[in-house]
């Protein structure tokens, strides 16, 4: 039977630490490609008078920044909603927005904060009425209630020929992830990858155009290894999402994981121990 632990996400200052590590510890960037060129892909062709986001688990708005740069100089009106559960977050995003519009940028965006889940969101709009041409979710599925219902939800809140873009994790870093959802449960976090959310999501809309883009990563691990490097125990914690895994996991689960970590490394002639960490979009069209 699965373990309950607790989890990383539950104590913000202990994330947000592990999150910085994971970042410094990224190889060659995060990729070729990001959330920014993904949007400019599928919008690219696209003539409206008005322009409609849903932006969920925006956070403090530094992912969705470059996204409302692009669309503030490419489309003359846009409504942006942002739903982050996390109010102090979200303060922040208000506050960009703010220093924004004080320098005459996005002067031509509307924006809408909801600081609740977007479950509780759903709830209270009208989806014969409120229609999207785009909504993002951008490695935030994890902490849906029900991952696949919450995507068919938000689809259906899409406009004809709009565009839902979900990010999940792939490559090693996804393959961990499932291994973490044989071994541990979580009332408030989902562990999947990205093969596993698509297939979900596939058998609930076979009629559904699906596309898939895979952005490479690469990162090091090394201190992982390390029992007395507070960053690789923050890393450890954020590969997991497990507050103080390397203390609180079980002996066979902790072991499982660095056993996995020690065969899926690339070893770099610099001394770098690597693992892929991919993020896989997925892009369905209505």
């Amino acid at each position: 039977m699965a373990k309950q632990m607790k989890g990383l996400f539950l104590n913000k200052e202990e994330y947000w630490r592990a999150f910085q590590v994971y970042r410094n510890n990224m190889v060659g960037g995060h990729g070729g490609l990001d959330v920014k060129q993904v949007v400019e892909m599928v919008l690219s062709s696209r003539e409206v008078a008005e322009l409609k986001i849903l932006s969920v688990g925006t956070g403090n708005g530094t992912v969705d920044e470059p996204l409302v740069d692009f669309i503030a100089d490419r489309f003359p009106n846009v409504v942006y909603v942002a739903v982050e559960p996390d109010k102090d977050e979200l303060q922040k995003f208000i506050a960009l927005t703010a220093s924004k519009k004080t320098q005459h940028k996005w002067e031509n965006v509307r924006f809408e904060f909801h600081a609740e889940k977007i479950e509780n969101y759903m709830e209270k709009v009208d989806k014969d009425v409120v229609a999207f041409h785009l909504i993002h979710t951008i490695h935030c599925a994890y902490y849906f209630t029900d991952p696949v219902d919450v995507l068919l939800r938000l689809y259906q809140m899409l406009t004809k020929e709009g565009i839902l873009i979900n990010v999940t994790a792939s490559g090693k870093i996804g393959e961990l992830n499932m291994i973490m959802a044989n071994s541990y449960s979580s009332p408030n976090y989902t562990y999947m990858n990205s093969e596993y959310l698509e297939g979900k999501v596939a058998l609930r809309l076979p009629r559904a155009v699906f596309t898939t883009i895979t952005q490479p990563g690469m990162c090091r691990i090394n201190e992982c290894f390390n029992e007395e490097s507070r960053d690789g125990n923050d890393l450890l914690n954020f590969m997991t999402m497990v507050l103080n895994f390397r203390k609180n996991a079980p002996k066979e689960i902790f072991d499982e994981i660095l056993s996995f970590l020690k065969n899926e490394i690339t070893c770099e002639s610099n001394g770098d121990a690597l693992i892929s960490w991919d993020s896989t979009y997925l892009i369905m069209q209505k």
